[in-house]
C-alpha cells in the first residue's frame, strides 16, 4: 500500500525521472538513504516498472491502434508488440481495437520502420496509424 510519501516521490519521478535522490529529499523533507529505501521498494513491489526517456518536440510520436486476429491470444501479441525498438507501451484495451501502441521514434523513418513491424507480427489482422501532432 503506498503512502503519502511514495506518492509524492512517484510524482516528482514521473516528471523527471533524472532528478537526484537528494533532490528529492530536500523537497520532500527527509534524508536521501529514505529516498533511496522507497524507491528500490517500489521498484521491487513493481509499482515503479521502468525509467524512461521522453522524444522531445524534434522526434515523431504515434498512437497505433491494433486488431488482432480472430484465434490469437491477444495478450501475447501486445507483449511481442511491446518489444519492437521505439514502442513505449502496448496496452491492451476493451473496443473495435485490441491493442492501444505508444511509439516515439526520432524520425519518421523509424517510426514507419516501427510500425511495419507491427503489421508484420503473427496474429496482428490490422492497424490505423495516428501520428502526435501536439501535446497539451
Amino acid at each position: 500500500m503506498l503512502d503519502e510519501l511514495d506518492r509524492r516521490i512517484i510524482e516528482i519521478l514521473t516528471k523527471d525521472a533524472r532528478t537526484p535522490y537528494t533532490d528529492i529529499a530536500k523537497q520532500l523533507g527527509v534524508s536521501e538513504a529514505t529516498i533511496r529505501k522507497r524507491v528500490n521498494k517500489l521498484i521491487k513491489g513493481g509499482v515503479i516498472k521502468r525509467f524512461t526517456v521522453e522524444i522531445g518536440e524534434s522526434g515523431m510520436k504515434a498512437i497505433v491502434l491494433v486488431k488482432v486476429k480472430q484465434g490469437y491470444n491477444i495478450p501475447d501479441v501486445a507483449k511481442t508488440i511491446s518489444k519492437i525498438r521505439d514502442v513505449v507501451k502496448a496496452c491492451e484495451v476493451t473496443g473495435e481495437y485490441d491493442v492501444v501502441v505508444e511509439i516515439a521514434s526520432p524520425d519518421t523513418i523509424s517510426l514507419n520502420q516501427s510500425i511495419e513491424e507491427i503489421r508484420g507480427i503473427e496474429g496482428v489482422g490490422g492497424t490505423l496509424s495516428m501520428i502526435i501532432l501536439a501535446i497539451w
